[in-house]
């Protein structure tokens, strides 16, 4: 039987993310910023499609031009950002059709 896709819920980490949630007031200049911006509007939504394309356009943006080893490395570095399992991300992203390398 087929592993059933990941919802970004089941990957990210709601507790820091719930602990670092910031409205922007103006647009992010840091990655922190961003994040803290990120965090509080996943938080702020109950729809599961919503966060699940949330998650897939923050990677997709991060990836679009990258060779399957730079994808690699956003995807490791997305994973620290966001305090998640990167290995639970990286699976997110593939199931997402983004071009990571092959195997794990």
């Amino acid at each position: 039987m087929a592993d059933k896709k990941l919802d970004a819920i089941d990957v990210v980490n709601w507790d820091y993310f719930v602990e670092i949630a910031e409205c922007p007031t103006e647009r992010p200049r840091t990655a922190d910023e961003a994040a803290k911006g990120f965090a509080y509007a996943f938080t702020s939504t109950a729809d599961e499609e919503i966060r699940n394309q949330m998650l897939l356009d923050i990677l997709k943006n991060g990836t679009r031009t990258g060779s399957v080893y730079s994808c690699e490395d956003f995807i490791r570095n997305a994973a620290g950002i966001f305090h998640c399992d990167s290995k639970l991300l990286r699976r997110f992203a593939k199931e997402g059709g983004i071009r990571l390398r092959r195997g794990d």
